[in-house]
C-alpha cells in the first residue's frame, strides 16, 4: 500500500489529545483515525470523552460508534480498518491522523500482532476425543490441512497441534497465510506521545470525573442497561461504566462510586503510560506544543 507513513498522536487518558489534533486541524486538512479501544461503542458517549458533535463538524473522526457494547472488537480488526480508513482519507486529498490511548491498538498497526482465531473449546474437545479414538488424527488432518506449519511441529506436540487446526477450522486459512508478509502487515507509524505531570494529570482526572457526572453519565449507564446492556458487555469492561452498575444496582453509593472512578481512571492512566512507552520511536511533548508536535509528525510526509 503506497504512503503507508501514518502520523499519530498518543497519550494516556487526560492529557489532551483530542485539544492537540482540533489545533492541527485549524492549520492542516487532517481527519482523525480513533485508537481508542472503549470510543468504538455506540451509546458510550459520556464516559469514554467522545469527541462531541461540534469537534467531529469541525474535525471528522473514524472509527468511533462502529461496534455495539456486546460485539467483539479486536485489535486485528481495528488496524485493518484503520489502513482502510488511512487510503480512504488520502483519496480524498486529507491527511489522515491516528489518536487515541489504547497500546494494543497501536501495536497491532503498525503489524506487532495477529489477528488469530480465539480459542473455541469446542472444537479443542471436538479434536482431542478424534485424537483419542484414533491416535494420529491430528497429524493427519495437519499435515493436510496445513502442511507448512505441520512440518514446524513436533509430532508430539498435541498443544500446538490444536491450536493450529483450530485457526484454520475457524478461518478456513492456514496461520502463514493469516500472518501475510511483513511488508503487508502494518503501518509505518510516527508517534507523537503527550503526556504531563503526575500532579497535573490527577487534577485532570478529577475534572474530568466531575464533567462527566454533570453531563449526565448515571443517565447514559441507566439507558444502556435499559437497553440490555450489563455486566457482560463493554460497560462491565470499561471504567466509569461498571463502578456507575454498582451504584444503580445498590452496591455502593454514588460519592463511593466517583471516588473509585478516579482512582480506577488515575490506576490506567499508569498502565496506558507503560503500554505506550514501548512503542518504538515515540517522542514525547509536554502540554502546548502544537508546533512542536505538528513539525515532527508532518516533517517530510508526502502531500503534508
Amino acid at each position: 500500500m503506497a504512503d503507508r507513513l501514518l502520523p499519530a498522536i498518543v497519550g494516556c487518558t487526560a492529557t489532551g489529545k483530542t485539544a492537540m489534533a482540533l489545533s492541527l486541524a485549524e492549520r492542516r486538512p487532517i481527519e482523525v483515525i480513533s485508537a481508542d479501544s472503549r470510543q468504538i461503542y455506540r451509546g458510550m458517549d459520556i464516559g469514554t470523552a467522545k469527541p462531541d458533535a461540534a469537534e467531529r463538524k469541525a474535525l471528522p473522526h473514524h472509527l468511533i460508534d462502529v461496534a455495539d457494547p456486546d460485539e467483539y472488537y479486536s485489535a486485528g480488526r481495528f488496524a485493518r480498518e484503520a489502513l482502510e480508513k488511512a487510503d480512504g482519507i488520502r483519496s480524498s486529498g486529507n491527511r489522515p491522523l491516528v489518536v487515541g490511548g489504547t497500546g494494543l491498538y497501536m501495536i497491532a498497526l503498525a503489524g506487532g500482532l495477529d489477528d488469530l482465531p480465539v480459542r473455541n473449546d469446542r472444537i479443542r474437545r471436538g479434536l482431542r476425543a478424534a485424537e483419542e479414538e484414533s491416535p494420529g488424527f491430528m497429524r493427519r488432518a495437519l499435515m493436510r490441512l496445513d502442511p507448512e506449519r505441520a512440518e514446524k511441529i513436533d509430532g508430539a506436540d498435541l498443544v500446538r497441534h490444536v491450536r493450529a487446526l483450530e485457526i484454520v477450522l475457524q478461518s478456513g486459512r492456514t496461520l502463514s497465510e493469516l500472518r501475510g508478509k511483513p511488508e503487508d502487515r502494518g503501518a509505518e507509524l510516527r508517534i507523537a506521545g503527550l503526556r504531563v505531570a503526575p500532579a497535573e494529570l490527577k487534577r485532570r482526572v478529577a475534572e474530568r470525573t466531575a464533567k462527566m457526572l454533570q453531563a449526565g453519565l448515571v443517565e447514559e449507564v441507566r439507558g444502556l442497561m435499559d437497553a440490555g446492556y450489563g455486566r457482560d458487555s463493554a460497560l462491565g469492561r470499561t471504567i466509569g461504566y461498571a463502578e456507575i452498575i454498582d451504584h444503580l444496582e445498590g452496591m455502593t453509593g454514588l460519592d463511593e462510586a466517583v471516588a473509585r472512578m478516579e482512582t480506577n481512571t488515575w490506576r490506567l492512566a499508569r498502565r496506558q503510560r507503560n503500554i505506550l512507552r514501548r512503542l518504538p520511536g515515540i517522542r514525547w511533548f509536554g502540554p502546548g506544543r502544537t508546533d512542536a508536535v505538528e513539525e515532527y509528525l508532518f516533517a517530510g510526509v508526502e502531500g503534508a
